[in-house]
C-alpha cells in the first residue's frame, strides 16, 4: 500500500512542481512584459535555430564547392618480363609513379562556389524572415492572452455589480416598490455573467497554451503586465515601402534568382572542355650496351573532353537551366505582389481601427457610464423601468470589452505592419 501511494505522488510530483511554481510567481509578482515573451520566442525557436546551422554549413560548403579535386597518386609496374619477371632484363621493364589532376571545365570552380554563397545568403535572409514571423507570433499571442485577461477581469467586476443590483431590486421588491419579475430578471443576468466568466476563463486558458507554445511553459502561465504594451512605431508610407522592399523574403527570393543564373553559367561551362594532367615517373634497373645505367623515364600527359555532340546533353541542360531561372523571376514578382497586397491590407486595417480606438476612448465609454448611471439613478427612484436598466449595464460592459477589443486588435494590426517593414528592436 506504501509503494502503491509513493508510485502515486511521484507521478503527481511534475505537476506539482509547475503549480507551486507558477504560484510564487504570481505570489512575487513577477509579471511577464511582452518584451520578455519575445526575447524567450526568438531564444527557444528551434526552426531559427535550424536555418542559422543550415547558413553556417553553406558557408563552409562554398569554400570546398571552389577547390579543386584531390589529385590521384598512381603506382604500377610496366613492362616485367613474365618469364623471369627480372627488373633489369629488359630495357623498358619500368616502375611507375605518378599524380594525376582534374581541372573542371570554364570557371566551373568558381560558379559552383558563388552559387554556394548565394544559397548561403537565401538561408540567412529566411532566418531574419523566421525571426520576424516568431516576433510576430509571440506579439499576437501575447495580446490575445492580455485581452481575455482583461476581459476576466471586466466580468469580475461586472459580476460585482449585478450581485449589489440583485440587493437592490429584492430590496425595492420587499417594501412594495418594485415586482418579483424585476428580481427574477436580475437573478438571470448575474447568472448569464457566470456563464460568460466561464467561457472567458476557457479563452485565458487557450490563449496562455498558444503563448505556450512559443515560449516555456513556466513562463506562459505567468501574470501579465497590466500596462499595455509599447510597440515600436510604423514609419511613413514612403519609408515602409522602401522598407518592405528589403524584406527577408524578398532577399530570399533575389537569392534565389541569383543562385539559378550561376547555373546557367555553369551550364555554358559545360561546353568548354574539361583538363586532365597526368605526370608519371617511370624508374628502370640495369645497363645498356655500352655499359652505362639505363635512365629513368619521365612522362606527361593531358586528357581533355571534346564536347562535339551537345544537341541532346549541354543544350538541354541550358536551356533547363534557363527555364528554372525564369520562373525564379516569376516566383520573386510574385512575392512582391504578395507583400505589397498584405502592407495594403494592414496598413489601412491599422489606420481603422486606430479611428475607432479613438473614438471608444473619447466619447462611446465615457456615454455608455453616464448612462448606465443615469438608468440606475432612475430606477431607484421610480422613474424608469428594469429593462431600460439592464439594457444600460449590458451595453456599459459589452462597450467596455467591444473597446479593449478595438485596442488589442489595432496593436495586433501594427504587429502585422512590423513583419512587413521590420522595427529597431
Amino acid at each position: 500500500m506504501l509503494c502503491h501511494r509513493c508510485k502515486y505522488l511521484g507521478a503527481l510530483a511534475p505537476v506539482l512542481m509547475l503549480l507551486s511554481s507558477n504560484l510564487v510567481f504570481a505570489s512575487n509578482g513577477i509579471s511577464l512584459s511582452l518584451q520578455e515573451a519575445e526575447g524567450l520566442a526568438i531564444d527557444q525557436d528551434p526552426r531559427l535555430s535550424e536555418i542559422r546551422l543550415k547558413s553556417e554549413a553553406l558557408q563552409e560548403s562554398s569554400v570546398a564547392a571552389g577547390t579543386l579535386p584531390d589529385p590521384k597518386l598512381k603506382f604500377g609496374l610496366m613492362n616485367f618480363p613474365t618469364d623471369t619477371f627480372d627488373r633489369d632484363q629488359e630495357p623498358m621493364t619500368q616502375i611507375q609513379l605518378g599524380v594525376v589532376q582534374m581541372f573542371p571545365s570554364g570557371d566551373t570552380l568558381q560558379l559552383k562556389s558563388d552559387r554556394m554563397v548565394d544559397n548561403a545568403r537565401g538561408e540567412t535572409a529566411r532566418a531574419q524572415a523566421q525571426q520576424r514571423n516568431v516576433l510576430q507570433q509571440v506579439r499576437m499571442s501575447w495580446l490575445d492572452v492580455y485581452y481575455w485577461q482583461h476581459a476576466a477581469d471586466v466580468v469580475a467586476k461586472n459580476r460585482k455589480l449585478f450581485k449589489q443590483l440583485v440587493k437592490v431590486t429584492e430590496s425595492l421588491y420587499a417594501v412594495g416598490r418594485r415586482k418579483q419579475q424585476d428580481v427574477l430578471r436580475a437573478e438571470l443576468e448575474l447568472g448569464l455573467l457566470d456563464d460568460r466568466e466561464t467561457q472567458v476563463t476557457t479563452m485565458v486558458e487557450m490563449t496562455r497554451a498558444n503563448l505556450a507554445k512559443l515560449i516555456n511553459q513556466q513562463a506562459a502561465y505567468r501574470p501579465l503586465t497590466t500596462a499595455f504594451p509599447s510597440l515600436p512605431d510604423i514609419p511613413n508610407p514612403q519609408i515602409s515601402k522602401q522598407r518592405l522592399a528589403q524584406h527577408p523574403l524578398l532577399n530570399l527570393e533575389q537569392a534565389r534568382v541569383d543562385a539559378s543564373q550561376k547555373d546557367v553559367a555553369i551550364a555554358r561551362q559545360a561546353y568548354k572542355p574539361a583538363w586532365l594532367l597526368d605526370v608519371t615517373y617511370g624508374f628502370r634497373d640495369g645497363y645498356n650496351p655500352n655499359g652505362s645505367e639505363r635512365a629513368d623515364f619521365l612522362s606527361a600527359m593531358v586528357m581533355m573532353d571534346m564536347p562535339l555532340f551537345t544537341g541532346k546533353r549541354q543544350d538541354k541542360n541550358l536551356s533547363a537551366n534557363k527555364l528554372k531561372h525564369q520562373a525564379s523571376l516569376y516566383a520573386r514578382e510574385d512575392r512582391v505582389r504578395e507583400l505589397n497586397k498584405a502592407w495594403e491590407v494592414s496598413n489601412a486595417e491599422w489606420i481603422r481601427l486606430g479611428e475607432r480606438v479613438r473614438l471608444f476612448e473619447t466619447s462611446l465609454l465615457a456615454k455608455a457610464r453616464e448612462n448606465s448611471k443615469a438608468s440606475l439613478h432612475a430606477y431607484q427612484n421610480d422613474q424608469g423601468d428594469f429593462s431600460s436598466l439592464m439594457r444600460a449595464r449590458i451595453m456599459e460592459f459589452e462597450t467596455e470589452l467591444k473597446a479593449h477589443r478595438m485596442r488589442v486588435d489595432h496593436a495586433k494590426s501594427q504587429a502585422k505592419l512590423l513583419y512587413l517593414v521590420g522595427d529597431d528592436k
